[in-house]
């Protein structure tokens, strides 16, 4: 029993592979138009370039990996990986004060219709877990938008959705 043990132990790190060293370059795959809305995670947060984009503070619970990209040209991108970049000190160091620095890669969906984009903001904005969560003011300002630009606009300040 032992050695059957032994052998499936041995077998099981014969097909890992050595993983690749981590980039030394923080940066998205693709270019994007910026500003940006990142959607997911149930909530919305816009980015004015690739350096706000691809900075995260240490302390935040932002995901890239769980997120869509809206860009200003309507484009969405799905974030297929974010890895942070080679030398960077570890945020237990301070405390998450620091920003960690990723390499992004993104797949572009396209252009996408308004209708679209503006069914994907809504999921959102319903998600249970979201700062809108049962609040109908928040969905009724989405729905009175009538594009990116002002959607992206509008989501600077997504927080105050439920007062206005």
């Amino acid at each position: 029993m032992r050695r059957l043990a032994a052998l499936l132990s041995l077998l099981t790190t014969i097909s890992c592979k050595a993983s690749d060293p981590p980039p030394t370059t923080a940066g998205v795959s693709m270019t994007l138009q910026y500003p940006v809305l990142l959607i997911g995670q149930a909530s919305l947060d816009v980015r004015d370039s690739e350096n706000a984009l691809t900075s995260i503070p240490g302390a935040s619970s932002l995901n890239l990996n769980e997120r869509t990209i809206l860009d200003s040209a309507g484009r969405l991108f799905t974030v297929t990986r974010a890895v942070p970049i080679a030398g960077q000190k570890s945020v237990m160091w301070d405390m998450g004060t620091s920003a960690r620095r990723f390499a992004v890669t993104v797949e572009g969906k396209g252009a996408v219709p308004w209708r679209d984009v503006q069914n994907l903001v809504l999921d959102e904005v319903k998600k249970p877990t979201s700062i809108w969560a049962g609040h109908e003011r928040a969905v009724r300002r989405v729905q009175g938008l009538s594009d990116v630009r002002s959607l992206i606009e509008a989501c600077r300040e997504a927080w105050r959705w439920t007062r206005e």
